[in-house]
This record gives structure tokens, sequence and C-alpha cells, in this order.
């Protein structure tokens, strides 16, 4: 008996859960996970563009604050304090210097140029230019700050509002797939790594036609055994659209829990 057969004779023998027995489409919700990605993406949806303003207007802000600082700031020598890298992925390069200035002592931590920070040396001095009216405010003089980029703050809110959308898509196509998809037994056949210690799932199932699918599924920490025979969902005009049952989003709205794996 080759593969196609096996799955054939699985697919006779194999009874559906009760639940999706009955006639599409289905009565469905989101589940409790659904509901958070549903708030999540509207957060994203209405955030990105409102992202992209704040970070506009601090660009602008950093911009006037430079053009400020070098229109009518002050030069003067401070001393470097202390040499370091941030604790942050980056482990950007950092320089803390002290001056005195309006009769009193000032100090502040900025990020470095790797070339200029590799040349500095804890107790030498460094050239600092700062505002007179808040001596706060300064940095050094030979390195100028950019601010953020105009086109940098549109980018950030446009992926924030595509994550959004991106959310939106897979919450309607599990939703749909849960109304109108044809259950079929889904056989283990292997697993693949994924992030964090988890697993995807892959299966294969039949479908009407005789023919065999193939599906994935994850990421997971509790894992089947290979060969266990789950309930895959798949769209009926295109069962490459297919996931395994229960679904991780949506839940049937006539059930009063969703099912455990």
């Amino acid at each position: 008996m080759d593969r196609f057969e096996e799955m054939a004779e699985l697919q006779r023998k194999w009874t559906p859960p009760a639940e999706l027995l009955g006639s599409v489409p289905r009565e469905v919700r989101l589940s409790g996970g659904g509901i958070a990605a549903a708030v999540l993406a509207a957060l994203l949806i209405l955030g990105g563009p409102t992202a992209s303003i704040l970070l506009e207007r601090l660009s602008g802000r950093q911009t006037a604050e430079q053009n400020q600082l070098s229109d009518e700031g002050k030069d003067v020598e401070a001393s470097v304090t202390r040499l370091w890298r941030s604790a942050d992925k980056e482990h950007r390069p950092m320089v803390t210097y002290q001056f005195h200035a309006e009769g009193s002592t000032f100090r502040k931590s900025v990020t470095a140029p790797p070339r200029i920070w590799k040349s500095l040396r804890e107790g030498e001095p460094l050239m600092v230019r700062y505002w007179p009216p808040n001596p706060t405010r300064s940095h050094p003089r030979d390195w100028v700050e950019s601010p953020m980029p105009l086109w940098l703050s549109l980018l950030l809110g446009a992926i924030l509002a595509a994550i959004g959308v991106g959310l939106v898509f897979i919450l309607r196509r599990q939703l749909t797939l849960l109304s109108n998809g044809r259950p079929a037994p889904a056989v283990v056949t292997r697993y693949s790594y994924a992030q964090h210690g988890k697993k995807n799932i892959h299966y294969e199932f039949p479908l009407m036609g005789g023919s065999v699918e193939n599906g994935k599924s994850g990421p997971r920490r509790t894992l089947p055994a290979i060969g266990a025979t789950l309930c895959a969902l798949y769209d009926r005009d295109n069962p490459r659209r297919n996931a395994l049952y229960p679904l991780e989003l949506a839940r049937l709205a006539n059930t009063g829990s969703r099912p455990k794996q």
C-alpha cells in the first residue's frame, strides 16, 4: 500500500471532531489570543501615523537645537571622565565628559563615532560647545550629532502600520478557515527548529480528490509524536491554506471553551 492509499484509508476511517461535522459556514469568533492580537493590530495601525508625526517633530526639534548650539554656543575645554560601551545590543561607544561653565560643573554622556572614540583617553581634554542660557545642552565640538532623518520617521511609522495590517490579515484568514474550512486527518511527519526553543510541526493530509497536501504549524513547545494523527482545516479552493485545529486566534462561537490540544 503506497502513501496515497494509506492516506485515503486513513480518511475513510477518521472521524472529525464533533463540532466540525455541521454545515458551513460555521459561526466563529476570536479567541482570547485573537482578541489580544486584534487590539494590538488596532494600536499599530492607529499608532503608526502618530509615531511618524511624533518622530518628525522630534527630528525638527533636534535640528533646531543643533542650529541654536552652533549659532549661539560657546566653546569650552572639557575633560574626558569615562569611556565605555552601552549595555544594549549595539554596544555603542560612549564618552562621558565634564566641564566648568557659568560658575558650575556640568557632566554629560554622548555617543561617539568609533574612529574618534578609539583616539580618546580618560583624563584628556575634549573641546565642547555649550549653550550659555542652559549649559546642560552641550556636545563635543569635533563631531556633529545627526538628528533623525525625516524619511526614517516615515519609514518607522509605515512599518508599524504594516505590521498591524498583517495581523488583521492573519486574523481574517483564521476566522475564514475555521468558518468554511474542510476538516481532514493530518499526520505529523517531522519537526523543524524555530526560535526560543520551540519547534514547528510539519504534517500531511489527504484531499477529497485523493491527492496529499502538506502543512506547517507552530512554533510550539509541546509536540505531538511523529506519526500522530491530528485534525487539519484547509481551504476547499486552495488547500495550501491550512492549519491545525484548534486554531490559535479563532474559535467556534457555539462551544463553551476552546478545545484543548
